[in-house]
């Protein structure tokens, strides 16, 4: 079952209101609270505008232009398309960007189709040459470091907020790298490959999986926080400083959403930013819900209550069948 909607259901519960009906085909039901009737999906998705706001959100290539046209900080980023692609053309705009870059799919989500820690061109463009028949488009953006957070937009406000933490393993003194990894994913989603870019995540932190862990010594085995491999989450939404909702709050009119997950890294969420320490790496427009209960370290927070009102203030109650 979607998470979401068992979110959704139990919220529903708590608030007084019921699920009335269930359309699995659609992924779609309605919602009986306060004396109004409205009709949601799974995933829940709020617009600022009706026209073109679904592909706002769904291809992070037209995202990256309105963020860099609104003066909103993001990674320096180039776009390939299948139709038009020319590998003249493509190494052109690779040498315009700054080494290690990161290429993903323009309309990717959940973590799939990111390639990260590209140190040259010859190795870019072997990669786009690779995926670009099937995905059709592709983006290339300068890899930026530093904390990655989930910031949950909601009209003018920030209701929730997680830190990503990315995948790790802390030693024990006496176990392998490898076999630690191991262990840790045993209840995991999905399994980390032990392949070239795990050796080089590892090198660069001068391990190898071969190595011994000294005790509490932690380790990242992932460079982003891809929680099916064992990501965590942190609550920090009473931490999150004025300057950062506000360019979030900004993001979101940007690309014409009332409802949005912005995926950002920073040094430190609650403190004011600059524009070179702060980055809107995407913006979701149907964002995970559920994540924000029960996170791995902190306390939950019920933003689907929030979402819900929000909704009830703004929608037009839909017919009953009596």
């Amino acid at each position: 079952m979607n998470k979401n909607f068992q979110i959704i259901k139990n919220v529903v519960a708590e608030m007084g209101g019921a699920i009335e009906k269930i359309i699995p085909e659609r992924s779609c039901f309605f919602v009986n609270i306060s004396g109004k009737r409205i009709l949601l999906q799974h995933y829940l998705t709020i617009s600022r505008q009706a026209f073109g706001s679904v592909q706002l959100t769904k291809c992070k290539d037209i995202t990256y232009k309105l963020l860099i046209d609104n003066g909103l900080p993001s990674p320096k980023t180039e776009c390939f398309y299948k139709k038009s692609y020319n590998k003249v053309e493509a190494i052109k705009k690779l040498n315009k960007l700054k080494y290690p870059i990161v290429l993903k799919r323009a309309t990717g989500s959940n973590s799939r189709g990111i390639f990260t820690n590209i140190n040259d061109l010859k190795e870019a463009i072997k990669i786009i040459n690779k995926v670009l028949p099937s995905y059709k488009s592709v983006i290339a953006q300068e890899m930026v470091f530093g904390k990655e957070y989930r910031i949950l937009v909601l009209g003018n406000k920030v209701i929730g907020a997680l830190e990503m933490i990315r995948p790790h393993i802390i030693g024990d003194g006496i176990s392998t790298i490898q076999k630690i990894i191991k262990e840790k994913q045993r209840t995991t989603k999905k399994r980390t490959r032990f392949d070239k870019n795990l050796i080089q995540i590892l090198k660069k932190q001068n391990v190898t999986l071969k190595t011994i862990l000294a005790k509490k010594k932690i380790i990242y085995f992932k460079e982003n926080s891809c929680l099916a491999e064992g990501g965590e989450t942190k609550d920090v939404t009473s931490i999150v400083h004025a300057d950062v909702e506000k360019i979030c709050v900004n993001a979101s009119k940007t690309v014409g959403k009332y409802l949005v997950g912005v995926d950002v890294i920073c040094k430190d969420i609650s403190r004011k930013q600059t524009k070179k320490s702060f980055n809107i790496l995407e913006i979701n427009g149907k964002p995970d819900l559920y994540i924000h209960y029960n996170p791995t370290h902190g306390k939950t927070r019920n933003v689907l209550k929030d979402v819900i009102k929000f909704l009830l203030k703004v929608s037009v109650s839909l017919p009953t069948n009596k």
